[in-house]
C-alpha cells in the first residue's frame, strides 16, 4: 500500500525512511522548521486523520498529543495522514493569576500559573481571551524563561481601547482565572543592530598557549556538543572538526583583535536556529564544565565566556531570522526553481542530475530535490 500525506491540498508519497518533514520539503513545500531533532518544536503539525508513531510525539504535552499534534521531523510511517498546520483555537490554556501590576503605567506585568502544561519560550507571544476574533485578541509577550521561572510571566503593553478585564484589574486577587491562545512566534521585521565585537583579551589568548590549549578545549567541548541528544541536531552535516576550527579562528580573532576569522557573523551564522535561553545556558554549562577539565581557573573561565555571552542576543530567538548584511535583508526561506548550469547530485534520492535540468532547492539549506524527487 502506498503511503500518502495529504497536507493543504498536495498529496505527497514519504520515501522509504523518510520523515513526514523530510518528504514535505523534498517537493517545495515551505512548512516551519528549524533544528530537525525534535527539540524546537517549530515544526509541530496538527494530524486529522491516520496513526500517529508514538516517537513522534515525544516531548509534547499530553493535552498536545491527545489533540493530534505531532513533530514531523520524527515522524517516520507507513501509514497515510491527512495533516494541517497548527491551529489557534487549540492552543488555549486556562490560567491563574499570582499578581498582577503597572496599571498606572499601562504596561502590565502578569504572574500566571498554567492550569495545564503550556509549552513555550521566552520571547514568544500569547493572545488573552477575550471574546473578540483571535486575531484582534490583546497581544501578551512572554518575559520568563520556563527552565528557570517557577511562575509565568507576561507583559501587556496596553493599547488604546483596550479594556482590562476583572481577572486582571488593580483589584484582582490571587487565584482569578484567564484563559490565553498560543503560544505564537513574533514576526520580525526589524532585526537588531549588529553590534561591534567586544574589547579584545590577548593576555588570555597567551595564557592558552597560544591558542594550542584554545584548540585542544575546543576539541574536547565539540565531543561533547556532537554526542549530546538537544545539541548535535544543529550540527547535522558538519563534521566536528570543522565546527573546532571554525570556532577557534573566530575566538582568536576576538582575544587577539587579529583578522582571522573570514566566516559569517554570529547572528548570520545562527539565523535559522531557534535556539531559547535555557539551550544557550545548556551549551554554555559544557563549555564551563570543559575549561575546567582543562585547567583554567575562575577569573580565566568567566573572561573566556565573556566572548560568548556578548553574542547572546544574537543568538537566542523563537523564531527564525533572515540574514541581515548592513541594511539589506535576504529571505534564505522557502524554494527556488534553478537551471542546473552542471550535473550535479540529487540531496534526496542520490540520482545523477544533468546539466540543463530544473531543480527544486531550499534556499536556507541549499538541498536539490531532482524533478522525479520533487514529484515534477
Amino acid at each position: 500500500m502506498t503511503t500518502e500525506i495529504h497536507f493543504e491540498g498536495r498529496c505527497v508519497h514519504p520515501q522509504a525512511g523518510e520523515t513526514v518533514l523530510d518528504a514535505l520539503l523534498r517537493v517545495g513545500i515551505d512548512t516551519p522548521f528549524s533544528c530537525k531533532g525534535g527539540s524546537c518544536h517549530t515544526c509541530m503539525l496538527h494530524c486529522t486523520d491516520g496513526p500517529i508513531p508514538e516517537k513522534a510525539q515525544r516531548g509534547l504535552s499530553e493535552r498536545l498529543r491527545q489533540l493530534g499534534y505531532f513533530l514531523p521531523c520524527r515522524c517516520v510511517t507507513e501509514h497515510s495522514l491527512r495533516i494541517e498546520p497548527r491551529q489557534a483555537k487549540d492552543m488555549v490554556t486556562r490560567c491563574m493569576l499570582v499578581e498582577v501590576d503597572g496599571h498606572a503605567s499601562g504596561s502590565l506585568r502578569i504572574q500566571f500559573e498554567p492550569m495545564t502544561a503550556l509549552d513555550y519560550r521566552m520571547g514568544q507571544s500569547l493572545r488573552l481571551v477575550d471574546g473578540s476574533a483571535p486575531e484582534q485578541e490583546p497581544l501578551l509577550m512572554l518575559t520568563s524563561d520556563p527552565a528557570t521561572s517557577p511562575v509565568a510571566e507576561a507583559r501587556w503593553v496596553l493599547q488604546a481601547g483596550q479594556t482590562v478585564p476583572d481577572s486582571l484589574a488593580p483589584s484582582a486577587e490571587f487565584g482569578l482565572e484567564f484563559e490565553v491562545r498560543g503560544p505564537f512566534n513574533l514576526d520580525y521585521q526589524d532585526l537588531p543592530e549588529q553590534r561591534p565585537a567586544p574589547p579584545a583579551d590577548p593576555a588570555l589568548w597567551q595564557a592558552l598557549e597560544d591558542g594550542r590549549k584554545a584548540r585542544a578545549i575546543l576539541d574536547a567541548f565539540y565531543a561533547k556538543v556532537y554526542a549530546d541528544t538537544l545539541l548535535a541536531p544543529f550540527f547535522a552535516g558538519v563534521t566536528a572538526e570543522r565546527a573546532a576550527s571554525k570556532q577557534y579562528n573566530f575566538l582568536q580573532q576576538l582575544m587577539t583583535g587579529e583578522k582571522v576569522y573570514w566566516g559569517e557573523s554570529p547572528r548570520n551564522t545562527h539565523h535559522w536556529m531557534v535556539i531559547p535561553h535555557s539551550l544557550f545556558d545548556h551549551r554554555q554549562a559544557l563549555m564551563i564544565e570543559t575549561l575546567r577539565e582543562h585547567g583554567l581557573d575562575d577569573g580565566q573561565i568567566a573572561r573566556w565566556t565573556r566572548f560568548e555571552e556578548y553574542f547572546r542576543a544574537d543568538i537566542v530567538k523563537d523564531h527564525e531570522w533572515p540574514k541581515k548584511i548592513g541594511d539589506q535583508i535576504y529571505s534564505t526561506e522557502g524554494f527556488e526553481r534553478e537551471t542546473l548550469l552542471e550535473a550535479t547530485l540529487c540531496d534526496q534520492c542520490g540520482a545523477e542530475v544533468s546539466a540543463g535540468t530544473e531543480v527544486l532547492y531550499h534556499r536556507r539549506t541549499g538541498l536539490i530535490s531532482c524533478p522525479r524527487c520533487a514529484g515534477h
